[in-house]
């Protein structure tokens, strides 16, 4: 998997400086692959209209973007935030960010205080 690097090129060169938002970046990375839209949603379990909605800055925080990431060949954090340096969360991790984004909020508030609790720290909130 690339890590933010875009055929072993730095994305903070200026050739790159233009991919501002992750429909900028989605974009440039299909385009580079050569593959339509239709193809890329394909490739990663969804429909076009996802991937088009991306590319239009239509869907900031889209549901599929590791999977979209990991057909691309690229860090999904580079993908959403143009971040070179972060890595990818374990999938464990991962599975539980989504189940805890379905969580109410007074949920996920007692389940904070409980792992700082666990942890032995203070909230730094």
């Amino acid at each position: 998997m690339v890590t933010g690097l875009t055929n072993g090129m730095n994305m903070h060169n200026n050739h790159y400086t233009h991919l501002r938002t992750l429909g900028d970046r989605l974009r440039h990375r299909r385009r580079q692959m050569g593959w339509t839209q239709e193809q890329l949603a394909v490739q990663a379990g969804t429909n076009q209209a996802v991937i088009q909605k991306i590319e239009n800055g239509k869907s900031l925080r889209p549901r599929k973007i590791d999977a979209i990431a990991s057909v691309l060949e690229v860090n999904p954090a580079w993908l959403m935030f143009g971040d070179e340096k972060a890595t990818a969360l374990p999938d464990e991790a991962r599975t539980l960010a989504e189940i805890w984004m379905d969580l109410p909020t007074f949920e996920r508030e007692r389940l904070r205080n409980e792992i700082y609790r666990l942890a032995g720290r203070s909230e730094s909130r």
